[in-house]
């Protein structure tokens, strides 16, 4: 943003000169030095302070990680990654085998249980057994009843089932890897069907000058050329942090991914980015404008859209 300014403002300069034809001298250029400085520094100062603009904005989007609740070899993979999934849809299998044998026996020592408590029952009324022979197999019963639901509930669970609508976006799960046990990883990566959150990171002193509604622009580094429009979705009130907690899991945090100091504030996209192929996660180029200065705000638009142009030339190392 700097260069492009200095460049503009040189372009304008020696155009001035040229056509002008102002001598080219010490004072001269001296005058149009300074007074280049203190004009840039001008419309620097405002456009940051009025129209602010921020490199760092990116696409966040909700994930859920996946690991098995029994404990077992899995034996079957039902998914592919980024294949549309509904709640519900079973993702893989752990061997229900351990747990249908479980079922199967708590099942039979149940029968047994209720015709124990049966005959007590009956013998209770001749006076044939103490009452306490009786608790003791009604307690038998019900302690047997209560593992066979824990052991079917075992044996629902080895299906392991999306946790709502949306895809698998990585599998380290294959048939004959070991789950459950200590969740150590998650086995799977699950990516929720909603729209991503587009955060843009904008330095403090910006903020008095950013409101929800506010029009704004985006460029994306992976669309050259090419600048959105959108408008302030929201501004996040509380940051992590600032949190002071006495226990629990703490606030989610943007400071592991944006520059520290700045403050996030949620920018609705409002053109269709749907003909694009446009990966989540994507970094991007977010400028707000405000009703303050407004000719500078048209300076900043083109601003903006040079420095879209720019990412043609991004190159990886290797490449230069």
């Amino acid at each position: 943003m700097d260069m492009l300014l200095m460049l503009t403002y040189a372009a304008l300069a020696i155009s001035a000169f040229k056509i002008f034809r102002v001598p080219v001298t010490k004072w001269t250029v001296t005058t149009a030095a300074l007074g280049g400085v203190f004009m840039m520094s001008w419309i620097y100062i405002s456009m940051a302070f009025f129209h602010p603009f921020t490199p760092y904005a990116r696409t966040y989007f909700q994930t859920i990680p996946i690991s098995a609740d029994t404990k077992g070899k899995v034996v079957e993979v039902f998914v592919e990654t980024d294949r549309p999934l509904k709640q519900g849809d079973p993702l893989f299998q752990v061997d229900p085998e351990p747990f249908q044998l479980e079922v199967d026996r708590l099942k039979a020592e149940l029968i047994l249980a209720e015709q124990h408590l049966g005959e007590m029952t009956t013998l209770i009324k001749t006076g044939s057994v103490r009452r306490t022979e009786l608790e003791r197999a009604q307690s038998e019963r019900d302690s047997t009843e209560a593992q066979l639901e824990e052991a079917q509930f075992d044996l629902e669970m080895s299906t392991v089932r999306a946790p709502a609508d949306g895809h698998v976006a990585q599998s380290r799960v294959r048939p004959g890897v070991m789950a459950g046990g200590f969740k150590v990883s998650s086995l799977m990566t699950f990516v929720i069907d909603e729209d991503p959150y587009f955060v843009a990171a904008f330095k403090p002193n910006a903020l008095q000058n950013i409101e929800v509604g506010a029009e704004a622009e985006v460029f994306f580094t992976a669309i050259p050329g090419k600048v959105f429009k959108a408008k302030v979705k929201k501004l996040i009130g509380e940051i992590s942090e600032g949190q002071l907690r006495s226990t629990g899991l703490k606030m989610v945090s943007f400071s592991e991914k944006l520059p520290p100091g700045r403050i996030p504030v949620v920018i609705e996209v409002l053109d269709d980015l749907s003909s694009y192929n446009l990966p989540e996660g994507t970094s991007a180029g977010v400028a707000v404008y405000s009703t303050h200065l407004a000719f500078l705000g048209e300076l900043r638009r083109i601003l903006l859209h040079m420095m879209s142009w720019q990412n043609i030339f991004s190159f990886d190392e290797a490449e230069k």
